[in-house]
């Protein structure tokens, strides 16, 4: 299977066009910060403008020069305090103009729509929040799980062969 590889910011940039048309975005999910809620290589997630940020809230932020999705753990004024859900330790801390926009939906396997707000989601959230102090264990088995350990291990490596190509 053949993939178009396109410039993060070039990308970045047409979603914000996007978003800013009034139409919604639906972009891959890259990376482990979100597991196990939401599966890079496998989900999707349907992006939107927002009104308001509310605690909780899937967002995507641009943060050291990167973009990148987590949730909100707090809002303090114009404070907002970001963590992955599979982050064990570290949150960034944004100012509100830094977020672009906030996840509408999620498409587990790429097909089925999943309400991320919708009151079980958020049950599971608030329980997967309070093991934090666990969370490095129970990644650690869910990561061995017989139907993630394969699929982890080749996304593992292609990241870092993708790596590895970037730097001269």
């Amino acid at each position: 299977m053949e993939s178009l590889v396109i410039n993060n910011d070039e990308f970045f940039a047409s979603v914000l066009d996007c978003l800013a048309s009034g139409n919604d975005a639906t972009i891959p999910v890259k990376g482990f910060s979100m597991l196990p809620l939401i599966r890079a290589e496998k989900d999707l997630v349907v992006l939107g403008t927002f009104d308001e940020l509310r605690e909780k809230d899937i967002v995507l932020f641009r943060y050291c020069g990167r973009y990148v999705m987590h949730r909100i753990i707090s809002i303090d004024g114009d404070r907002i305090e970001i963590m992955g859900d599979g982050v064990l330790e570290n949150r960034e801390v944004v100012r509100r103009d830094a977020v672009c926009a906030r996840a509408k939906a999620i498409l587990r396997g790429g097909k089925r729509k999943r309400n991320p707000y919708s009151p079980f989601c958020l049950w599971l959230f608030d329980r997967w929040y309070a093991l934090l102090p666990l969370r490095r264990y129970l990644l650690w088995i869910y990561r061995r799980l017989p139907w993630n350990y394969f699929w982890l291990r080749r996304q593992s490596r292609a990241a870092l062969k993708a790596q590895s190509e970037e730097t001269p």
